[in-house]
């Protein structure tokens, strides 16, 4: 969340700058002003940046935006990530990619911590046995047909137990020729393995280690470029819109 608000020193140089102008008017023309430049901001500038810096983000992401409009008397608008989803919430994973940090964990690592294949504390990484969609995501698909193979898996005795994967009997074959567990031989890593003729694939590799993102979109910084750029000629075109209602006096 970033505020464009009247406290910054050249919007409030311009707001201070007006002359010739009922004074009752400003803060209208400044709110609408303020308005506009945070959804110039969240529509146009910041999914610009994501283009730029994330590798074909899904139109989710670009999306994933809001504002909080500015009034007269706050003077004030805001711009953020939306924190409500009918999937994942986008601040779970676009806050990462402005702050830095650990991820969250993910759906598909509940759903495998569930069936008993996930310990408590992994986390799973897309393996090379896994197909991509073009935004360098794992297919919905493939994940909804692997989670229907463990579904009839009975590796632990309890729900309880399948969320921590307590009990977890390793090296188990699977159904649909999946195998959780460390290969013999080549000293591969710990994950979700699936046969395809005389050799495993990895699906998953788990990994202790929560996976973590490198600061890369700077949110704040366009936004305020953003402000430094178009609030005045908002500004003034408010003004001279507000004149031709009439509303100067």
């Amino acid at each position: 969340m970033l505020n464009i608000s009247h406290s910054g020193a050249s919007i409030a140089e311009v707001i201070a700058s007006v002359r010739a102008v009922p004074s009752r008017i400003v803060p209208y023309a400044a709110s609408t002003a303020l308005t506009r430049t945070a959804k110039f901001a969240a529509s146009t500038a910041l999914p610009a940046e994501m283009k730029r810096v994330f590798i074909s983000p899904t139109a989710y992401t670009l999306n994933a935006l809001r504002i909080e409009p500015a009034t007269k008397d706050s003077l004030s608008a805001r711009v953020m990530v939306k924190n409500q989803a009918a999937g994942v919430a986008p601040e779970n994973f676009l806050q990462p990619e402005v702050e830095g940090g650990a991820r969250k964990q993910k759906r598909v690592e509940s759903a495998l911590r569930y069936a008993g294949v996930l310990r408590a504390g992994q986390f799973a990484m897309p393996g090379a046995g896994l197909d991509l969609d073009a935004n360098g995501n794992v297919k919905g698909a493939e994940v909804r047909t692997i989670l229907a193979a463990l579904k009839n898996i009975r590796a632990v005795s309890s729900a309880r137990d399948r969320k921590t994967g307590k009990g977890l009997r390793k090296g188990r074959k699977l159904a649909n020729d999946l195998f959780v567990g460390t290969p013999n031989g080549g000293n591969r890593p710990e994950g979700l393995w699936r046969r395809e003729g005389r050799r495993l694939r990895p699906l998953f590799i788990f990994t202790n280690k929560a996976p973590a993102y490198a600061k890369r979109l700077d949110f704040s910084g366009v936004v305020q470029q953003v402000a430094l750029d178009r609030f005045r000629p908002e500004f003034e075109k408010a003004l001279k819109d507000m004149a031709a209602k009439g509303l100067r006096a």
